[in-house]
């Protein structure tokens, strides 16, 4: 009888440590300067493309969140320190960062462009070589315009964030800015006044937006992956689309493509 009763016991413990488990909240790291996939409005309130995202994915996952603004260079750090269980901030799946994070199904489809001032008459991207451009350090905007024109060029100018980078472009600081299209052209939307241009180059090849969690935690990628997997079967992830982009979503792989 005395045995049985322990058994209960410690049955009974476990059970309340799972529910615990399964009740924790989950921290999600995010940008707050990268409209339109995530940022805050005046009362510091997280919105955006990937804000949305998240907390459907979340939904239909049944896991509760917390969003906590994390600039771009400390997303993947905080993923391995346990600061962050999870970040989605337009993060683009790399072989490179893939070694040190594990990735979702792609939820977006990505590429650069540039984004230049009317009197910038450069047609591709390899015609910037002489000019002052503008990237945001640590994304993939960074490593592209590294990789073509050398980390060390003096004419490249990284910035912290999104906003400042733009800022920069408006002010004449730099010739162009480089950053994902959906950013750019977000950006060239919301000041038309300002009559910017945006130059394409194959140069730039497409690319996918993942989720990041901790390299091993093969269980929260699974309740992310279903997530994901439920809202785009659902139609809600093509109807966030369409009120962020104003179109359709496009067709995604709905495994990891191979990097």
């Amino acid at each position: 009888m005395q045995f049985s009763k322990v058994i209960l016991s410690l049955g009974l413990a476990l059970a309340c440590l799972s529910g615990a488990a399964q009740d924790r909240v989950l921290t999600v790291g995010t940008g707050s300067t990268f409209r339109p996939f995530g940022y805050l409005t005046p009362d510091n309130k997280h919105v955006g493309f990937d804000i949305d995202v998240i907390t459907a994915i979340a939904e239909a996952g049944k896991f509760k969140i917390n969003i906590v603004s994390t600039p771009f260079g400390a997303l993947i750090p905080g993923l391995n320190n346990g600061d962050r269980d999870i970040a989605i901030s337009a993060m683009t799946i790399t072989a490179a960062r893939a070694e040190t994070v594990d990735f979702s199904n792609p939820y977006l489809l990505a590429h650069l462009v540039v984004l230049t001032n009317p009197n910038v008459t450069e047609k591709s991207f390899a015609d910037f070589k002489t000019r002052r451009i503008g990237v945001g350090l640590g994304q993939t905007a960074d490593t592209a315009v590294s990789e073509m024109f050398g980390k060390t060029n003096p004419n490249i100018k990284r910035f912290e964030n999104t906003p400042l980078l733009i800022e920069e472009l408006l002010q004449g600081g730099i010739d162009a800015a480089v950053g994902d299209v959906a950013v750019m052209g977000f950006y060239m939307k919301s000041n038309p006044e300002k009559k910017m241009r945006i130059v394409r180059d194959a140069s730039f090849k497409e690319s996918y937006l993942g989720i990041a969690v901790k390299k091993g935690n093969k269980d929260l990628l699974a309740k992310v992956n279903a997530g994901l997997k439920e809202i785009i079967a659902n139609g809600k992830f093509n109807a966030l689309h369409q009120k962020w982009f104003g179109e359709p979503a496009a067709k995604l792989p709905e495994t990891l493509p191979k990097l």
